[in-house]
């Protein structure tokens, strides 16, 4: 009878945060797998919760407006779906593949990231024109972005950016397929 009225509560609170997100922390309190978020979504939380990640909430719909805003753009539907629901890894923390996933408040442009203030001169500073750094690996030895845009439908790459003479490569066509690889082996985003 208790547990039966803790699951009412819990639904209850919980069905305001959206049907993706709480059918994730659902299945977590009881310690079911049943259910099941869209891919590659689901396993990359999944990913983080086996690395001891805790898994921060949603960017709220203001928040990414605001982003949208401050930097004239409009996120890409994937990117926003991501963003709707993790908004990143934990604060400061890796993964088990020393990756870091950071949150909508720390996005911000590559130009902006490699800034020459800490006297650094890097030589691929302004390689990636509309691209937003939005994940590092291995506490920064390079960084992931993504092109953002006015137009959500343009084609948004993610590049791997190197910070030095030459610019990285493009990692894959769209932010999906960039979670897809690494959802389904983290070492291939290296």
């Amino acid at each position: 009878m208790y547990w039966q009225y803790i699951d009412v509560r819990i639904h209850n609170l919980l069905s305001c945060l959206g049907q993706i997100l709480q059918m994730t922390l659902i299945a977590r309190i009881f310690g079911k797998s049943k259910i099941a978020l869209t891919e590659p979504w689901g396993r990359v939380i999944e990913y983080w919760d086996k690395s001891g990640l805790s898994i921060r909430p949603s960017a709220s719909v203001a928040k990414i407006s605001e982003f949208e805003t401050k930097f004239g753009v409009i996120l890409p539907h994937d990117f926003k779906k991501y963003l709707q629901i993790v908004d990143g890894s934990s604060e400061g923390k890796m993964d088990d593949g020393l990756y870091r996933f950071w949150p909508l408040t720390e996005i911000r442009p590559v130009h902006e990231e490699l800034d020459e203030s800490r006297g650094v001169i890097y030589g691929d500073r302004f390689a990636y024109p509309d691209c937003f750094v939005f994940a590092d690996h291995c506490i920064s030895c390079w960084l992931y972005a993504i092109r953002i845009t006015k137009d959500p439908a343009e084609p948004a790459p993610v590049f791997r950016v190197t910070a030095g003479k030459i610019p990285g490569e493009q990692m894959a066509p769209s932010f999906l397929e960039f979670m897809t690889r690494y959802a389904n082996d983290p070492g291939s985003i290296l």
